[in-house]
This record gives C-alpha cells, sequence and structure tokens, in this order.
C-alpha cells in the first residue's frame, strides 16, 4: 500500500494542494490526501474493481475493475 500511494504522490505532485498534504486532526502522521485514497480503496473494493481478499497492504484490481478501466480510458479517446 505504502508503494502505491508513494507512487500516486510522485505523479500527483503538482496537483496536490496544501489542504491535501496537510495532515488529519486524528492523525497527525496521516496526509490527508492519503486517508483519502484509502476510503476510495475501500470504495472500489465493495464496487468489485478491487479485490477484498488481497493480502494486508497489497491492492489489487479485479478482472471487473480491469473492464471499467479500459472502458473509461476508451471514452476519453
Amino acid at each position: 500500500m505504502s508503494d502505491v500511494l508513494d507512487k500516486v504522490e510522485a505523479k500527483m505532485r503538482g496537483r496536490l494542494n496544501a489542504y491535501d498534504r496537510s495532515t488529519l486532526p486524528s492523525d497527525p502522521t496521516l496526509p490527508r490526501w492519503r486517508n483519502t485514497a484509502q476510503w476510495a480503496r475501500n470504495a472500489m473494493v465493495k464496487e468489485g474493481l478491487m479485490s477484498s481478499d488481497s493480502p494486508r497492504g497489497v491492492w489489487e484490481i479485479t478482472e471487473a475493475g480491469r473492464r471499467w478501466l479500459v472502458a473509461v480510458t476508451t471514452q476519453k479517446k
């Protein structure tokens, strides 16, 4: 999970603002955007786009998630 979020941060560096980078009152070590990403992952698991039975700390896309991603990227072209 940390590796994934590190890569996301590197790709989003120019788009994350001061609020995104601010920490949460409940956890002053956790940037707000990382917490939001973790909640987004939970939503994708519920939608079947990411696997719910991956080992702890591993984010794994499902076949349904791959099909969704292909459909979304195809629409943008």
